[in-house]
Order: C-alpha cells, then sequence, then structure tokens
C-alpha cells in the first residue's frame, strides 16, 4: 500500500460508513409497525408499498403518502385513540392480502 493515499481511504471509510448508518436510521423509522404487523401476522413479509401510495418517501419533505390499507391502519388507530397502530389495530383491519381482495371485491 502506498502511505500517500491512506488518508483518502479513512476519508473514503468514513463516509461510507456514516453514509450506512443514515440509511439504517431512515429504514428503521417504522421498524415499530412492522414488528406489530408481523406479531399479527408472523409469515408475512410487508414492504412500505404496502401501505403507502410509493416504495420511497419523497426528497423534498420526507413525505410518505398512505394508500387504501394505509389509509385504514390510520383511521383504526386514531378511533382507538392511539398515536401508532399497534398489533391490534393491524388484526382488526386484516391483512393486506385480505384488504386488497376486499377493495377489489367491491369494485
Amino acid at each position: 500500500m502506498r502511505k500517500g493515499n491512506s488518508w483518502i481511504n479513512k476519508v473514503v471509510g468514513v463516509y461510507v460508513v456514516s453514509g450506512f448508518i443514515c440509511w439504517a436510521v431512515l429504514a428503521h423509522a417504522d421498524m415499530s409497525q412492522i414488528k406489530a404487523y408481523k406479531e399479527v401476522n408472523p409469515d408475512a413479509k410487508p414492504k412500505c408499498i404496502d401501505c403507502h401510495m410509493d416504495k420511497m418517501p419523497k426528497k423534498d419533505d420526507g413525505a410518505h403518502d398512505p394508500n387504501k390499507y394505509g389509509e385504514a391502519i390510520i383511521k383504526a388507530a386514531q378511533a382507538a385513540k392511539l398515536d401508532k397502530p399497534t398489533a391490534d389495530t393491524y388484526k382488526s383491519v386484516g391483512t393486506i392480502e385480505d384488504f386488497t381482495k376486499s377493495q377489489a371485491a367491491t369494485k
């Protein structure tokens, strides 16, 4: 290894680690809701797009608009006077698949 480039490697390493930490914090921001959903549906593999309109939040304001299932979850949590959805909230609304099927049947 050349000694002249060791500081560049350190700087790049710091940026990579910092980027990973930032990504991890954003990716796990809603982990409590995923855990609550999986508590009711242990075999499920929920994704952001299951409850939201877009896969990723919008860059400008971090908004992540809910889809019909997400709105139903929010309404159920508000009806129960909860700040965030719990396992009981997901149980009352049902699974993503069941909700999607019931929405398709009503059209």
